[in-house]
């Protein structure tokens, strides 16, 4: 899978990046993270009313409480310098002949981009995912978000459809990813 990537996404962390599994205190820096990017992603193109209510709903600290520590949950945050820089969250999913998992966030702070933080994030899950014998991850991104589009492409990711997602008072165009998970993933 590494000749796969784009070598844009081969940086090296940096030094001193822990990801770790999130804990309860992480939780209101996760939210705090969450804020910062949402609106730094999605200021153009999600209305300012549909992205409060979403984060207001979606990031309260008591509203992620039961995907810590929990089965078919691997939620990690990237740390460094004792601050939470960013965080990522697979999920497994059902599927009637397959191990899947969903990854349903993964957002890094805006000056902490391009650092392989994103990257660390990914290579950490796809490795717990392999080792629960996960066979594929799947991911939607906003169809507009041309930066994270080509960030998932470039770790393997290959597009499958696009779909239409309520969010608020509007409908969101997503682009869902698919990527194979092996044993190769296990190498972080």
């Amino acid at each position: 899978m590494e000749d796969n990537l784009n070598p844009l996404f081969l940086l090296s962390p940096p030094e001193g990046l822990t990801i770790r599994l999130v804990t309860l205190a992480d939780l209101p820096q996760v939210a705090h993270v969450a804020r910062i990017t949402w609106d730094a992603t999605y200021n153009q193109t999600i209305a300012p009313e549909n992205r409060r209510e979403f984060l207001e709903r979606s990031y309260r600290p008591e509203n992620l409480a039961d995907a810590v520590d929990a089965p078919g949950h691997w939620f990690y945050v990237a740390e460094l310098k004792q601050e939470v820089v960013g965080f990522g969250h697979f999920l497994q999913r059902y599927h009637p002949t397959q191990r899947r998992a969903e990854l349903v966030r993964l957002y890094v702070l805006p000056e902490y981009q391009h650092e392989g933080i994103g990257t660390a994030i990914l290579k950490t899950g796809f490795a717990a995912l392999a080792e629960a014998h996960m066979q594929q991850c799947f991911v939607s991104v906003q169809a507009s978000n041309t930066p994270a589009r080509k960030f998932y492409e470039g770790h393997g990711f290959v597009f499958h459809q696009n779909h239409g997602q309520f969010l608020g008072t509007q409908i969101v165009i997503m682009a869902e990813y698919t990527r194979p998970i092996s044993a190769k993933d296990l190498e972080v």
